[in-house]
């Protein structure tokens, strides 16, 4: 009986495992990875990694990381550092790439809309 519950203790185990890899998971859009300076500033880039991390900020000065994903037409921003009170460590985007401009929309903040050109 003792080995049955152990058993049945690691698969739940198992199952809970795969569950987290799938809700912090996802899909790194490859048109995404890159550098791309902000259209009002370009010091100000957003450097995405294909291994599904990155940083933004003004390089050299002061960035901050993040891991990405995307789902669909969603990216998906998870601040790794110390996030201050009151701002938002897991950011959520509509985004779209058009022409080497990339146009992000927040889903949190209303008429919050970025522009950054690939680099």
């Amino acid at each position: 009986m003792k080995k049955f519950a152990t058993i049945l203790t690691l698969a739940a185990i198992c199952v809970l495992a795969l569950a987290f890899t799938g809700c912090f998971g996802g899909n790194q859009d490859e048109d995404l990875v890159g550098t791309w300076g902000w259209d009002l500033g370009p010091a100000f880039v957003y450097i995405f990694n294909e291994d599904g991390t990155g940083s933004r900020g003004i390089v050299g000065i002061e960035t901050e990381e993040f891991e990405w994903s995307t789902s669909g037409s969603q990216l998906r921003i998870n601040r790794t550092g110390t996030v201050a009170s009151g701002e938002i460590r897991n950011e959520r985007w509509d985004y779209t790439i058009e022409n080497n401009v990339l146009t992000i929309e927040s889903r949190q903040e209303s008429d919050l809309v970025l522009r950054y050109i690939r680099q």
